[in-house]
């Protein structure tokens, strides 16, 4: 059975372009910082007279406590092995929003498909079954229990429907933790900045030649394995406004292989408990808040095409870019589609 070695991988779909001239002596030199969290990898650049790199770790170590499932001392893991119901602030900014979003999304946008993720072999828990291969009375099992309207917060206090729910923050936390640094260079004066966690990106303010940060959305190729790839850039935008956020999902770096040599895919529809069907290959999602952008980016993939356009064009503040399969027989593999104002190519 061969597994994606690139689960962990941060989604290269966005490719950062951080220009490297040196600065105009009238500004404040250019810091880099890079690291490692939710098992993937942040770059950030500022503009700054000395380093912001305590406030970083303390912005990142903030979130990682609040929605890392993988950590033992974290909230999100004593909320989903039931050993508290209290929660904090930034864990009801991430269910709030996340919730919002199921609604708006008809339920495809969900947290609470952990132990489906789980199932599938995508999640923070080991599967007991072979992938691709989860029987169809397991599936029914933990759909009985999986529901974003089956949580509720009271104040500070969670209450699950069922105690075997659990939460899954990761199409949201990147773009949080993204937000949660942005925040904090704010807060120490800091206006110029671009901070990428996962491919999820905050950014502020002009870069080091004075002009608006700029980022390549890559095109997909299929080869003859069925496999997508992203070689060149769809697009080359200017990210727009004196701040904003960011974010693109899809699956061809999150799969898994069949022994039949089927792939089937990270993103799971929380009707069917299955991985979804979906003809978007990538969403790229701009909001004034990255974790949004990024749980709206997720919403996207589960929904298809024309059921996410319709959601995203309801929604104030948002520009969208979807990279759409064609149907078979079509001259192109792929169309694009995007929102009126998303912004000009630059190639």
């Amino acid at each position: 059975m061969k597994a994606n070695h690139l689960r962990f991988a941060p989604f290269l779909g966005l490719l950062l372009l951080l220009q490297l001239q040196a600065c105009k002596p009238s500004r404040p030199a250019y810091i880099s910082e890079m690291g490692e969290v939710f098992h993937t990898l942040y770059h950030m650049k500022y503009a700054a007279d000395s380093s912001a790199h305590l406030e970083v770790e303390q912005a990142l170590h903030e979130l990682n406590y609040t929605a890392n499932p993988f950590d033992s001392t974290s909230l999100l893991y004593a909320i989903n092995n039931n050993r508290t119901e209290l929660v904090n602030e930034g864990f009801v900014e991430l269910l709030t929003a996340a919730q919002e979003y199921g609604r708006l999304s008809g339920g495809f946008y969900d947290v609470t498909v952990a132990p489906l993720v789980n199932a599938w072999g995508f999640g923070f828990s080991p599967s007991p079954w072979k992938d691709g291969e989860v029987p169809a009375s397991a599936i029914d099992s933990i759909l009985s229990f999986v529901g974003y309207d089956k949580v509720t917060l009271r104040g500070d206090t969670l209450k699950k429907a069922d105690p075997r729910m659990q939460i899954d923050f990761s199409s949201i936390a990147k773009g949080m933790a993204s937000d949660y640094v942005a925040r904090a260079l704010r807060a120490k004066g800091i206006r110029d900045y671009m901070v990428e966690i996962g491919g999820e990106i905050a950014y502020g303010g002009v870069n080091p030649e004075g002009k608006p940060w700029r980022i390549g959305i890559n095109k997909p190729s299929l080869d003859s394995t069925g496999l997508e790839h992203y070689e060149e850039y769809e697009m080359i935008i200017d990210l727009p406004g004196e701040r904003g956020g960011v974010a693109t999902s899809g699956n061809y770096r999150n799969f898994k292989v069949r022994e039949d040599g089927s792939l089937y895919a990270h993103t799971i529809d929380p009707h069917t408990g299955r991985p979804a069907e979906t003809d978007v290959l990538s969403a790229t999602i701009l909001h004034p808040d990255c974790y949004r952008a990024d749980a709206l980016a997720t919403a996207a993939m589960a929904l298809g095409a024309e059921r996410a356009e319709k959601m995203l064009r309801a929604i104030p503040s948002v520009e969208y870019l979807l990279i759409v399969a064609s149907p078979r027989g079509a001259k192109s593999a792929y169309e694009v589609r995007r929102s009126a104002n998303f912004p000009p190519d630059q190639q």
